[in-house]
C-alpha cells in the first residue's frame, strides 16, 4: 500500500499515472492534511533543487589508486597443514569401525535356515520354495552390496570433480 508521502512524492516527480495524478490533486484539495503535507514536500523539492551537486576532482580516482598502492598487501598464510597428521586421524577412525564391525562379526551367527517366505501366490506349477533359499538370498544381498559401492564410488567422483 502507498503511504500518503509516497502518493504526493510521486505526483512531484512526476512518477504518477495520470489517474494517480488527478487523485492526488482532489486529495489536496479537499483534504487539509494532504495539502499541508504537499506544501512540506514542495519546499523541501525547491530545496534540493537549488543545491549544487558536487563532483570529485579530476584527480580523485588517481589520488585513490595510489593511496591503494601504497597499502600493505596481505600476507598469504604460511601455515599448511600436514597431511600425516589428517591420514593418521583418518586411520584411527578406521580401524576402530573395523574392530567395532569385526567384533560384531565374531559375535554373530548367520542362519536363514529359518526364513519362511509365503508371497500370496497359490500356482501349482511353480514352486517358489525352491527358487527363494539362504543361498539366493545371500546372492541377492552381494549384488545389492556391490551396487551401492559402485553408487558410492561414482557419487565421490562426481563430487571430486
Amino acid at each position: 500500500m502507498i503511504t500518503m508521502e509516497e502518493e504526493i512524492w510521486d505526483y512531484i516527480d512526476g512518477n504518477s499515472s495520470p489517474e494517480q495524478a488527478l487523485s492526488v490533486q482532489a486529495k489536496i484539495a479537499s483534504d487539509p492534511a494532504y495539502g499541508s503535507l504537499y506544501e512540506e514536500l514542495l519546499a523541501i523539492n525547491g530545496q534540493m533543487n537549488e543545491l549544487e551537486l558536487e563532483e570529485p576532482s579530476m584527480s580523485f580516482s588517481r589520488n585513490v589508486m595510489e593511496q591503494v598502492k601504497l597499502e600493505i598487501a596481505p600476507v598469504s598464510m604460511k601455515t599448511k597443514v600436514d597431511t600425516r597428521i589428517i591420514y593418521s586421524i583418518a586411520a584411527f577412525f578406521i580401524c576402530f569401525i573395523l574392530a567395532i564391525l569385526g567384533y560384531i562379526l565374531s559375535n554373530s551367527t548367520f542362519d536363514f535356515t529359518d526364513i519362511k517366505f509365503n508371497m500370496g501366490f497359490q500356482m501349482e506349477h511353480i514352486d517358489f520354495g525352491k527358487y527363494v533359499t539362504p543361498t539366493s538370498i545371500k546372492i541377492f544381498l552381494f549384488v545389492d552390496l556391490l551396487l551401492a559401492l559402485a553408487f558410492v564410488d561414482s557419487y565421490l567422483r562426481r563430487r571430486r570433480a
